[in-house]
């Protein structure tokens, strides 16, 4: 699907009435869906991402949430390869995001006070990939509100997937299966020797690292005997305990022995089917949907070769051909926090998490909460005409209604100063640039210049940009294309 190929029949209807989706846009949308994400190569357009600083854009798109323009002026000034390992060694980069958290003085068992502590780190944060890989593992390794009625210890769990963001997928399995929050989610708490409970056990297979073919039922069961013992105190202390932990002999995957839940994430993480599912998982996440069964094959000879090591699988992805192809430009439809994160970043505005926090939650997104063990099934999914609207309302509420304090909503008279815009067709060219890569169709592109340049046209003097230059940035936003990353 070519960029703003889907635009100006919306983009008509949107200049006539200045600011609002109507119902009449959602064929537009049911195309969007159809479209992208795309189900790997075939025959595809010329590249945009030969572009370097395209190439960028997409790199913080994918491996972050977006980026300000002084972003990818610097990092496209760095180097595609350079940006990649600075990208992914962020233990080196400083982050104060702590000082930004510590002024707000969140009440840690607060279910909205967690929801924004969130977002205040993946909009403020310097390590924008260790953000974006704690979305990953909250969206494989679920936990959730629903189940879980703690901040405290889903906050517990989310640390955990920081601090873990890149590390040996062995340290991450072993660490989740005995996490707080996993053991009153999928039952691990109250499993005992004499009633081991399958829930963990089916779910780790399953969803966490085979997927579904790959073990059988009686797999299942001897694995929930591996995992008995674990007790979680008020406290959210985990323990376990020896009494209520089946130390007997288990066949396991072909193995047998006395295995414990450490023997039985081994074993796993040993499986071919294991390094397969989690390359798809990851380069689905990174890249495009269905990846071709060569990468997978050698992502899967990264995961052994490297001793597991998900840095090494994620550098693999970020620098293959496969990565900054035409197939996976703009190829995966954004979720509700790319889209409310990724706005705040790409414009620079400051926020005390609630908005990006309600926004996406109204999006189809709460965090913290998933639907269930799955998580979020994501992709064309992200897209109804519920969320589509929920999706236009947020635009609006940053572009032309701006209720908020001026630094939490888009000030363009501002954007135009910090950035030493001179003239209107700069201003456009600017705001194309940031928003869609400056990649519109000529029909756009003339539509769009008609609109500023026609009757009354653009000027940067501030009763101008309010009345066309706010409804540029709108009508962009609410596109349907700025819904692709």
């Amino acid at each position: 699907m070519g960029t703003t190929a889907a635009i100006a029949g919306p983009l008509k209807q949107l200049i006539s009435r200045r600011g609002f989706i109507s119902a009449s846009m959602l064929p537009t949308i049911e195309g969007l869906k159809q479209a992208a994400p795309k189900d790997g190569p075939s025959d595809p357009p010329p590249n945009p991402l030969a572009d370097p600083s395209v190439r960028v854009a997409h790199l913080l798109r994918r491996a972050g949430f977006s980026g300000s323009k002084s972003e990818l002026d610097g990092y496209t000034a760095l180097g595609f390869e350079a940006t990649v390992d600075y990208l992914l060694n962020y233990d080196a980069v400083a982050d104060p995001i702590q000082e930004r958290l510590d002024a707000f003085d969140f009440d840690s068992d607060d279910r909205e006070a967690l929801r924004r502590w969130w977002m205040i780190r993946m909009v403020h944060s310097t390590r924008p990939l260790q953000e974006k890989m704690t979305l990953f593992w909250h969206g494989l390794l679920t936990s959730g509100f629903s189940k879980v009625n703690s901040a405290g210890l889903l906050r517990r769990q989310n640390e955990f997937f920081r601090a873990n963001a890149l590390s040996n997928f062995r340290d991450i399995m072993r660490g989740i299966s005995k996490d707080a929050a996993m053991l009153i989610w999928l039952d691990g708490r109250g499993s005992r020797k004499q009633h081991p409970n399958e829930n963990y056990a089916r779910e780790l297979m399953e969803l966490f690292t085979m997927g579904e073919g790959n073990y059988t039922e009686q797999d299942v069961l001897q694995a929930a005997r591996a995992f008995t013992g674990w007790r979680v105190s008020q406290e959210g202390e985990v323990t376990l305990s020896r009494t209520a932990f089946d130390g007997g002999s288990k066949t396991f995957l072909g193995r047998t022995g006395r295995f414990s839940a450490g023997d039985i994430v081994d074993i796993i993480l040993e499986q071919p089917a294991t390094a397969a599912y989690l390359s798809r998982r990851l380069f689905s996440f990174f890249a495009y949907r269905n990846p071709p069964p060569p990468f997978v094959e050698m992502l899967s000879g990264v995961y052994f070769n490297s001793g597991y090591d998900i840095k090494a699988m994620v550098r693999a992805i970020l620098l293959s051909e496969e990565f900054s192809s035409a197939t996976a430009y703009r190829s995966q439809v954004r979720s509700p926090v790319d889209l409310a994160v990724g706005v705040h970043r790409a414009w620079g505005l400051e926020t005390d998490g609630q908005y990006p926090a309600n926004g996406a939650r109204n999006m189809g997104q709460d965090v913290f909460d998933p639907p269930n063990v799955a998580g979020w099934p994501g992709g064309p999914a992200w897209l109804n005409s519920a969320s589509w609207m929920s999706r236009a309302n947020f635009v609006n509420g940053l572009v032309i209604r701006r209720k908020g304090p001026p630094a939490t909503v888009i000030d363009l008279s501002s954007v135009v100063a910090a950035n030493g815009i001179s003239g209107p067709k700069q201003f456009k060219a600017f705001v194309t640039r940031l928003l869609l890569d400056g990649n519109l169709s000529p029909e756009v592109d003339a539509l769009l210049s008609e609109y500023l340049f026609g009757s009354q046209p653009l000027t940067l003097e501030p009763r101008s940009l309010d009345r066309k230059g706010r409804t540029l940035v709108y009508l962009l936003m609410a596109s349907p294309e700025y819904q692709l990353l």
